[in-house]
């Protein structure tokens, strides 16, 4: 009788704690707080498509497209954009990581960047590219290459090369910046911020989605 006692009281316990464990806040299970700008923005609800984050600048003999890797901007896409680069993110992460421990980085930025040459024998050098934001110049601490000869840093005509790029904080994509590359600079993502906002505002507007009904990324 009383082992039927003790094994009743343990598996009250034990359902107990499933309870509490899966009703406690998401800041407490180690994820952002639910009011971060991050986590207000619930995956598979975007509507962009990856254009309207890709910047683009060019010297006459290279082409440089250049996508921040944010989480709360990445969001903003459709879930298939949204997947595509967490995915790429997800598989580079070790990478990543080592990266970052190496060169005591807490919290890194990162840019996907790809360099297509428009002439034969075109030199590049990722460690060029440069964001500048409330007069502070951000560079690359290190690169993550994702195309085969990408150190080789040189393109004949047509060809391209893929790399992450890690700066040592993250970019700030929710004000204007600058993106240098020797002589060539674009200020364009100012004229994205209206549209980014906006999308961002649809999504936080709507009624908040259940936290086991956000499409899971495989």
């Amino acid at each position: 009788m009383i082992a039927r006692r003790h094994a009743a009281l343990v598996v009250a316990l034990v359902v107990a704690l499933v309870l509490a464990t899966a009703s406690a806040p998401l800041a407490a299970q180690g994820t952002p707080a639910a009011d971060s700008s991050v986590s207000a923005i619930p995956i598979g609800q975007g509507r962009l498509n990856q254009d309207i984050i890709t910047l683009r600048l060019g010297t006459g003999a290279l082409d440089i497209r250049l996508v921040p890797l944010d989480e709360g901007l990445l969001r903003l896409l459709s879930l298939d954009g949204y997947r595509a680069l967490s995915n790429l993110l997800a598989g580079e992460q070790k990478g990543i990581d080592s990266l970052r421990t190496s060169r005591g980085v807490r919290q890194p930025g990162l840019v996907l960047v790809t360099f297509y040459g428009l002439a034969p024998n075109t030199r590049f050098d990722p460690q060029l590219l440069t964001v500048t934001a409330r007069n502070q110049l951000y560079r690359p601490i290190g690169v993550l290459p994702l195309s085969p000869g990408f150190s080789s840093q040189q393109l004949e005509a047509r060809g391209q090369a893929t790399a992450i790029l890690v700066y040592d904080r993250p970019l700030p994509v929710l004000e204007p910046f600058t993106v240098s590359y020797l002589t060539s600079t674009t200020a364009d993502w100012e004229r994205r911020l209206p549209r980014l906002n906006a999308e961002r505002a649809r999504i936080v507007g709507r009624k908040a989605t259940p936290a086991d009904s956000i499409p899971r990324v495989p």
